[in-house]
């Protein structure tokens, strides 16, 4: 599935990208990072299929970010990586990550 024009344009304004991990364990781990390169379609299936390709071995891979103030570093085991999920995220992701944290 191809995005339209409209969604493109929100991705540029970021090179945030969001990761979801489901281990082997069936827990869930979310982190973000970002891209070195502008975020196009293409730029970020090449970062998911990179992800893909260590699935399984013994890689662990770390993700430093900036989330709502708070820094992170995550660390992620790509040997336990059952299935991943990669998405851009935009100011509006943000926004409403900030609504669901209100609730």
């Amino acid at each position: 599935m191809n995005a339209n024009r409209d969604d493109v344009d929100d991705f540029e304004e970021s090179r945030e990208i969001s990761i979801e991990f489901t281990l082997l364990s069936g827990e869930t781990i979310s982190v973000r990072d970002e891209l070195d390169d502008e975020v196009t379609e293409d730029t970020v299936r090449r970062y998911a299929q990179n992800l893909v390709d260590g699935m399984g071995g013994d890689t662990i891979r770390t993700f430093a970010y900036w989330w709502e103030g708070e820094f992170y570093v995550d660390a992620v085991r790509m040997r336990e990586v059952a299935a991943l999920s990669v998405s851009t995220v935009t100011e509006e992701d943000d926004e409403d990550d900030d609504e669901d944290w209100d609730e």
